[in-house]
């Protein structure tokens, strides 16, 4: 039966995924090399086979790292929140775990790969699934709640709303002066006053 993994070799695999990130965005995902990694990481190759087998594992490790970090922060919300509130803390949760530009630019990287990688779409799949039906909830108790003006499908309107601010990422990552977090307010605040009645005259 492997042995649990210690707290320094979690500790150390961490370490390890953060300069991963940074190599794979200067580098890019298909001219980064098992050795470009350990040169950034001043490891040996057989120091980081001991932690992950391929370019594949790691990101593999990092992509349900970032889906651990988003179930936690979800499962903080209250079932009988708002929809505006709802609303206003994923974007806060997103900005938190992808707000920072390697972050995002590693994941433009990533969707990129999917379309020709079936285990990255297969993993990005299920971490944009479990996102949509936590936000597509929102939206239905919101219309139930009359909070949300638009009778529209209910999934079809969560994923109008995930495509529309996901949009904003490739912009950011290529425009020096683009605010990422004005940007992605002003999106929320208009996506609200579109469906909701928060901001409708009395």
């Amino acid at each position: 039966m492997p042995s649990k993994p210690t707290q320094k070799h979690e500790s150390k695999k961490e370490e390890i995924l953060s300069v991963c990130v940074k190599t794979f965005v200067e580098k890019g995902f298909h001219r980064t090399s098992m050795r470009d990694l350990c040169s950034a990481l001043e490891m040996s190759p057989g120091g980081l086979y001991r932690y992950f087998s391929s370019k594949e594992e790691i990101i593999e490790a990092m992509i349900r790292r970032d889906q651990g970090l988003i179930e936690n922060a979800f499962s903080e919300i209250p079932i009988n929140t708002s929809f505006p509130t709802v609303l206003r803390m994923m974007h806060a949760i997103g900005s938190q775990i992808f707000g920072e530009k390697n972050a995002l630019t590693f994941y433009n990287q990533l969707f990129a790969e999917a379309s020709i990688n079936p285990m990255i779409a297969s993993i990005l799949k299920r971490q944009c699934a479990y996102v949509t039906d936590r936000l597509e909830l929102a939206v239905r108790r919101g219309q139930e709640r009359g909070e949300i003006i638009s009778t529209h499908d209910p999934r079809l309107l969560t994923i109008f709303i995930m495509s529309s601010f996901d949009g904003l990422a490739p912009r950011a990552t290529v425009d020096l002066d683009f605010d990422w977090k004005k940007a992605g307010d002003g999106f929320i605040e208009l996506i609200l006053q579109t469906l909701t009645k928060e901001d409708s005259p009395s």
